[in-house]
């Protein structure tokens, strides 16, 4: 975030404010505007798409109200100059049900802009808040976020990614480089040189565990299953199936990631051993955004996750990375980590906070900007 201005709002009450307010359905041609300027040099989406997508990202979550939505800089009266989405998403911390804002989108536009991107941030302020968090920020926000009471995630922040057949994953970076040379190179064939490597290097290969297997369900049954491992931690989402159908919805909607698909991991008794989610069309990259299981099941979980990603024929699969999983994605070959953007998390609760520090928060890519398609289409 930005730095705070000397006269902002001083508690979570934008009521003071004459300026910055909620967002609302009327703001969202500017702020559709607003978001061309700041992140895409001016230039609007060819179509209406843009407005009708910020309407369902900002106003269409079933946990949405005035207070937990987001928020506008309009000053003079009738330009908005600054803004900052927010996602309101169900979470439980120590058993308390509580809701948590994925903020993301921070824009502002000429000085006017600046002046209010500082009244935004100093309204987003720890102890205004049960739970703010966003896995996007750049560095200088990161520092902001800490000056204004939050933490850093360093692990939350990393992208691990695994290498299935390597000629196509280097044609996949090749294809959305920008070179004209390098998304022609992208389409020379490598179905067969992958075939041979993986012959050659067999650890290329990714084998189910013995006795495991995987089930395709649909979203009640991840709700059900998925709601029986996440009180292993302290902080955690709280799906409902309301809110669980909204984001199938909008992961769903983004056609660059593929197809949404949600899986179980069986094994030994009826109950899952493991839940997740990942987005893939069968080829190229499978994004993984939820992976959760049972306590020390985590080398066998990931194990069943790579198999089935390898079977089904990707050459790379990749997710956001969470603490109780890193030693079991470390335990695999062809696994590496990059940084993704910071994951900054801020709250007024001390059971939020002590969850943090102590690897006890979990929010996964359903609570994260990963399927989100102002990040890929617009």
């Amino acid at each position: 975030m930005l730095q705070d201005a000397k006269d902002g709002p001083t508690s979570g009450d934008l009521t003071s404010c004459h300026a910055g307010r909620a967002m609302q359905r009327q703001d969202l041609p500017a702020v559709a505007d607003l978001f061309a300027r700041v992140f895409r040099g001016g230039v609007r989406a060819p179509d209406d798409g843009l407005e009708a997508y910020l309407e369902t990202l900002c106003f269409g979550s079933p946990h949405w109200t005035p207070q937990t939505g987001s928020l506008v800089y309009e000053a003079p009266p009738g330009e908005i100059h600054a803004a900052i989405l927010s996602v309101p998403m169900r979470f439980r911390a120590d058993g308390e049900p509580i809701v948590g804002r994925l903020l993301g989108s921070f824009m502002a536009d000429g000085k006017e802009g600046k002046r209010g991107a500082a009244w935004l941030s100093r309204h987003f302020r720890a102890r205004n808040h049960d739970l703010l968090f966003s896995d996007t920020a750049r560095a200088v926000s990161a520092d902001h976020w800490r000056v204004a009471g939050g933490q850093v995630l360093p692990i939350h922040s990393l992208d691990w990614t695994r290498v299935f057949r390597p000629l196509g994953s280097i044609a996949l970076r090749l294809e959305r480089g920008r070179s004209r040379t390098g998304r022609a190179l992208a389409y020379l064939p490598h179905a067969l040189p992958d075939t041979l490597l993986r012959k050659a290097r067999p650890s290329l290969c990714a084998q189910m565990p013995a006795g495991y297997g995987i089930e395709e369900t649909d979203r009640a049954g991840f709700l059900a299953a998925a709601g029986s491992m996440l009180p292993r931690f302290t902080v955690h989402p709280d799906w409902d199936a309301a809110e669980l159908d909204w984001l199938g919805e909008l992961v769903a909607g983004n056609r660059h990631l593929g197809p949404l698909h949600l899986r179980l991991v069986t094994g030994g008794d009826a109950k899952p051993v493991a839940v997740y989610a990942y987005c893939g069309n069968g080829r190229g990259k499978a994004t993984v955004l939820n992976l959760l299981c049972r306590e020390r099941r985590e080398a066998d979980a990931v194990s069943a996750l790579y198999a089935e990603l390898d079977a089904a024929g990707y050459a790379l699969a990749g997710g956001m990375v969470q603490r109780f999983l890193m030693t079991a994605l470390q335990r695999h070959r062809h696994v590496s980590f990059r940084h993704r953007g910071f994951f900054c998390i801020a709250s007024r609760r001390d059971a939020v906070n002590e969850a943090a520090r102590q690897g006890q928060f979990y929010a996964g890519g359903f609570a994260s900007e990963t399927w989100s398609r102002l990040l890929t289409d617009f």
